[in-house]
């Protein structure tokens, strides 16, 4: 079984998976970043253990990204950006 097959695995086998025709239920902007977080340490986890060390960085920082989320920071300032000149 190769890598792609063991994350589908283990996001498909997960209580939160959810089927493609099953409608997403409305929850809050902290409970889908929570959901995200999970899902993306459980990927990271597969990229270390696969020595996949720049997809486990790029996947590590959207995780954190994902933890801050959850406690309703974010580490990208929100707002209009300014344009230079």
């Amino acid at each position: 079984m190769g890598p792609v097959a063991d994350l589908s695995v283990m996001v498909n086998g997960g209580s939160l998976a959810r089927n493609s025709n099953e409608e997403i239920p409305q929850e809050t902007a902290e409970d889908a970043a929570s959901y995200l977080f999970d899902l993306l340490v459980a990927a990271r986890r597969l990229a270390v253990t696969r020595r996949h060390k720049f997809l486990a960085y790029l996947i590590g920082m959207a995780a954190e990204e994902a933890r801050l989320l959850t406690q309703g920071r974010s580490a990208v300032r929100s707002g209009p950006s300014k344009a230079a000149g």
